[in-house]
């Protein structure tokens, strides 16, 4: 098991923090109400991406993508509890020693409290879109543990509109 600081150095393309351990930072914190939409991005140069939607000191919302493939490894937050919720497709998502937590279609989610080993994956053929909304405790240092080797190098950054911004981490024409 390793731990791993969420900050780090990063790409900033269009306002947005690529940075794959850091993308819940994408932007300026939200100071006053705030209207958004999201729109399924029309092209993934990638087998992942994400669209960071809003977010403040204390919370953030994106929806993640997946063409195939899920989420980095088993991996857990130190001071972040996750809500994930399914708009399109099927997610299988797992704990510990690859245990099945639950697998969910189009409007069933999975909360994932902060220290909890998870990760999660496509199923089926369908397009997995996931909204995501992590709400963190300020008086615990945000990292990440991860508990096997990570296995996502790279993902596609959009604008809630679906529009890319450009590619967060290592490029590898397979991811």
């Amino acid at each position: 098991m390793s731990a791993e600081s969420q900050a780090g150095t990063a790409a900033n393309v269009g306002g947005v923090t690529l940075n794959l351990e850091g993308i819940e930072a994408a932007g300026d914190p939200g100071r006053e109400a705030t209207v958004f939409r999201y729109r399924r991005p029309a092209e993934m140069k990638t087998k992942r991406g994400i669209a960071p939607l809003v977010r403040s000191d204390i919370m953030f919302s994106a929806v993640q993508v997946i063409r195939e493939g899920g989420e980095n490894s088993l991996h857990s937050h130190a001071a972040m509890d996750g809500f994930w919720f399914v708009l399109s497709g099927r997610a299988r998502f797992y704990g510990a020693g690859d245990a099945l937590i639950a697998e969910i279609g189009k409007h069933e989610g999975v909360f994932v409290p902060r220290n909890t080993p998870y990760w999660f994956e496509s199923v089926g053929d369908e397009l997995l879109e996931l909204l995501q909304v992590e709400a963190i405790d300020k008086t615990v240092k945000n990292t990440l543990t991860r508990h096997a080797p990570k296995k996502v190098l790279s993902m596609q950054v959009f604008r809630p509109e679906g529009e890319s911004i450009g590619i967060a981490g290592k490029q590898d024409q397979a991811q």
